[in-house]
């Protein structure tokens, strides 16, 4: 039992070192309150023991937090993964593409601007971190891998959190990863 954490549950707007004072002088008793200051009549530690037993968290309350804390680390995994970049062959050969934020907004409006029939030649876009001309189908083929990263790597997230949301145990969620 955290007997400072059980006074402050049962009186908020108490100060620690303040109002109360918790102790332990290390000769096996454990801690105690060392002092008290408050008007309030000093808790029994039997009311200190019932107050942290209330405190703790139901088994449902623990599996929804293991929950909540995985699919949190599956959704910055996630992005992480789409934000790392793609491999596209659309100029014959696997190459890399950068696919932050931006990447993934100005790889949208270039193609836009290609179906309306603005951008008529070829396309300078940067592989393997070299600007490099690509014809409009090659620009399809790379737009079309880049969703496909996207996808991919969503269609992964939703699968993995249906699967932390469907796990009935702590170490079943444990064991689910990227």
């Amino acid at each position: 039992m955290n007997i400072a954490l059980a006074i402050k549950h049962l009186y908020p707007q108490s100060i620690p070192m303040t109002d109360f004072i918790v102790q332990d002088d290390s000769d096996g008793n454990g801690p105690y309150i060392a002092q008290w200051n408050m008007d309030e009549e000093q808790p029994s530690l039997e009311v200190l023991q019932s107050t942290w037993n209330a405190m703790q968290p139901t088994p449902e309350q623990s599996l929804n937090d293991a929950r909540t804390a995985k699919i949190n680390l599956l959704n910055t995994a996630c992005n992480e993964s789409i934000l790392a970049g793609f491999t596209s062959d659309a100029l014959g050969t696997d190459i890399t593409y950068d696919f932050g934020y931006n990447d993934q907004i100005n790889l949208g409006s270039t193609f836009n601007a290609i179906l309306a029939g603005i951008i008529t030649g070829n396309v300078m876009w940067k592989a393997s971190g070299v600007p490099q001309p690509h014809t409009f189908e090659q620009f399809k083929v790379l737009y079309a891998d880049g969703i496909a990263h996207k996808t991919a790597n969503i269609s992964k997230y939703w699968e993995l959190k249906d699967a932390v949301l469907s796990a009935t145990h702590a170490e079943d969620i444990a064991s689910i990863s990227w």
